[in-house]
């Protein structure tokens, strides 16, 4: 049994979606963490996130380059994460928007290296205290906690160093086009060279402007397959792929399975509602 329960109420600044999570008797084996132009932020409270690398690395997971975190803190990857899904999991899931790192997290998006890192490493003592508010509450209510831990942190965060106004501006016209703008075009919308623009953003966010197009594009063409809402051909063209053929050979390489295998893969997850609760 699975349940997900989703923020219905505003969210803190900088916090794209939340939902907790509750579930029992699942399948062991192994869980895609996918792309997408959001920052992952885990509190699990059924044991630690255990990860595997990526799926771009061949093989079985290697058990001996697993990491495993109570609070789990994933910046912007380019392919899918292995992720471990053991019989029981619960916990609280947040996205994150990429320029608010340096509030909510005290670092940039770039500085979150992998697919997950030590939240600790992070956050400090903090995220200690944070896990052990969140395991105590009862399930109602851990959703709760976290986002007044995130209010808390924000009143008492000062602005510091803001984000160039360029890249602040490159992502507006990202997002809003679902990653459909050439980069010599955005170049020019912001008034940088394109190799500026390029620096620029990969140094606050750890990705260049074509792998963010890039992620807006796939995280659309995931929320319209959670949703059902079209067929692959039309969702190919609606997306800015060239054609059907296209869109499955960037969701292979990004996802490492098909559209096809991974709809069958989420199908309890999708039935469930859990991706209803993803940004957007």
């Amino acid at each position: 049994m699975t349940t997900f329960v989703r923020s219905h109420e505003t969210l803190p600044g900088g916090v794209v979606s939340a939902c907790a999570y509750d579930a029992s008797g699942l399948e062991p084996g192994e869980h895609r963490g996918l792309p997408s132009p959001w920052l992952t932020f885990v509190v699990s409270t059924a044991g630690p996130v255990r990860t595997f690398g990526t799926v771009d690395e061949p093989g079985p997971p290697d058990a001996s380059r697993a990491t495993a975190y109570d609070v789990l803190l994933a910046g912007l990857h380019p392919v899918a994460a292995r992720v471990e899904q053991p019989t029981r999991q619960s916990g609280v899931q947040l996205a994150l928007h990429p320029l608010a790192a340096r509030r909510l997290l005290g670092c940039t998006a770039a500085e979150l290296t992998g697919v997950g890192q030590d939240g600790a490493d992070v956050l400090g003592p903090v995220a200690a205290e944070l896990h052990g508010r969140v395991a105590e509450a009862p399930g109602g209510q851990r959703l709760r906690v976290a986002e007044v831990w995130l209010r808390t942190r924000l009143a008492a965060t000062d602005q510091g160093r803001r984000v160039r106004p360029e890249v602040v501006r490159a992502w507006q016209v990202l997002q809003a086009s679902r990653g459909r703008c050439r980069v010599d075009d955005l170049a020019r919308e912001v008034g940088l060279s394109p190799r500026h623009l390029r620096d620029l953003v990969r140094a606050e966010l750890g990705a260049t402007p074509k792998a963010l197009a890039r992620a807006f594009r796939f995280d659309h063409v995931v929320a319209r397959l959670a949703a059902d809402k079209r067929g692959l051909a039309r969702l190919a063209l609606e997306a800015g792929y060239a054609d059907q053929a296209h869109l499955t050979r960037e969701f292979s390489a990004m996802a490492g399975c098909s559209p096809t295998a991974w709809l069958v893969e989420e199908r309890r997850n999708l039935q469930d509602g859990g991706h209803r609760n993803r940004p957007g």
